[in-house]
């Protein structure tokens, strides 16, 4: 309990530090907790009205003020952007979070912010539907730790590039990048220490061709579907696994319909911050900079929330109710030979140019933090 209550004192300090005025709205604020008691939650009321209004959809449930819980990544990041941009902006910008798929699934919220019915969202992997070259990132296996795709995606040009290169074909600007979490596999049936273990099982993946082929290169069959479908699907047998960070593992209680985990670490999963282009240059230039300053923030606030609760709150709670295996190094070769034929696949699919001065961009940030 200690440990959440760091866990959530550092984003609320985050949040509130610049939260001083806003539009006209209801924003709950804790009050300190006695001790042995509970934290109060209480209503403050705002009167400026606002020019403009950003609604932002995300799939994270909106975890807090319950304060016996941390802040689930995305919407700490929530939390924080809407903190700082009510703030900066003296109320000018009002900031509506709608979490937990309130609008739709990530796929249908992504295209509700291309058609501007809504302005931002933050999505994963389904952003590859609009995008096929963002698949490099979800290459199995590719990045070593973090910080490598922390330093790509904060400081290396391939990244600018890219995002200036889908902005012009989606009609999206993407402010920023989170971390939705290492990717990991479970599954119902038997502990799996090799992918020879895969063989015959039926995953649910991300709705994104590249996970499919990951799953199949390693002998098991791949079902995509919608993430709220995964408690059925396991509870039900129409998958018999499926892969996903450990955070949101616990935070869905997919536990309750999974025995066993493997700790491969197999993809390395973001959050891509996206708003609808011409809203966004629609805004005078000082509204730009204030979203843009808490984008910064608010990534470190869903990067910083989504470490601290895979491993260590979360981590805790995967222990206590799954068969929690971690592969040798000779074995977890294995599972990157076995992957190795989605590499092929993806270049057939976006070409060998774009896939080749990623992997040189990887190595270039290995060697920065010495690997």
């Amino acid at each position: 309990m200690k440990k959440k209550w760091i866990v959530v004192l550092l984003v609320l300090a985050a949040a509130l530090l610049f939260s001083t005025c806003s539009g006209k709205e209801s924003a709950p604020v804790v009050s300190q907790a006695p001790a042995g008691g509970e934290a109060v939650v209480r209503e403050v009321v705002r009167t400026v009205k606002p020019d403009y209004t950003i609604r932002l959809a995300y799939l994270d449930a909106g975890t807090w003020p319950d304060v016996t819980k941390s802040p689930l990544p995305e919407h700490a990041f929530g939390l924080v952007f809407k903190s700082i941009v009510e703030s900066n902006s003296n109320g000018k910008i009002a900031v509506e979070l709608f979490p937990n798929n309130q609008l739709g699934d990530t796929k249908a919220t992504m295209e509700m912010t291309i058609t501007g019915s809504i302005e931002m969202v933050n999505t994963t992997g389904t952003a590859a539907s609009l995008y096929p070259e963002l698949q490099v990132f979800f290459l199995p296996y590719v990045f070593k730790s973090d910080e490598i795709a922390w330093d790509i995606f904060d400081n290396s040009q391939f990244w600018r590039d890219m995002s200036a290169d889908f902005e012009k074909k989606t009609g999206l600007t993407i402010l920023g990048v989170g971390q939705n979490g290492t990717r990991h596999f479970t599954n119902s049936k038997r502990p799996i220490h090799t992918p020879a273990d895969m063989k015959g099982l039926k995953f649910r993946v991300m709705q994104s061709p590249i996970y499919v082929k990951m799953v199949e290169a390693m002998g098991a069959q791949a079902t995509p579907l919608a993430s709220g479908e995964i408690y059925t699907a396991c509870q039900t047998g129409v998958v018999d696994g499926q892969e996903n960070p450990v955070w949101n593992i616990a935070a869905n209680k997919w536990y309750e319909v999974q025995k066993y985990i493997t700790l491969d670490g197999h993809v390395w999963s973001e959050n891509f911050v996206m708003v609808n282009t011409n809203f966004f240059n629609s805004l005078p230039k000082e509204y730009q900079h204030i979203i843009r300053i808490a984008t910064y923030h608010a990534i470190q606030a869903d990067r910083a929330a989504e470490d601290l609760a895979s491993r260590v709150l979360d981590f805790a709670a995967i222990q206590s109710s799954m068969e929690v295996y971690v592969p040798t190094a000779e074995e977890l070769e294995e599972f990157k030979k076995a992957a190795a034929p989605t590499y092929d696949w993806l270049r057939g699919e976006i070409g060998d140019e774009v896939v080749d001065k990623f992997l040189a961009v990887v190595a270039e940030s290995e060697r920065k933090f010495g690997y």
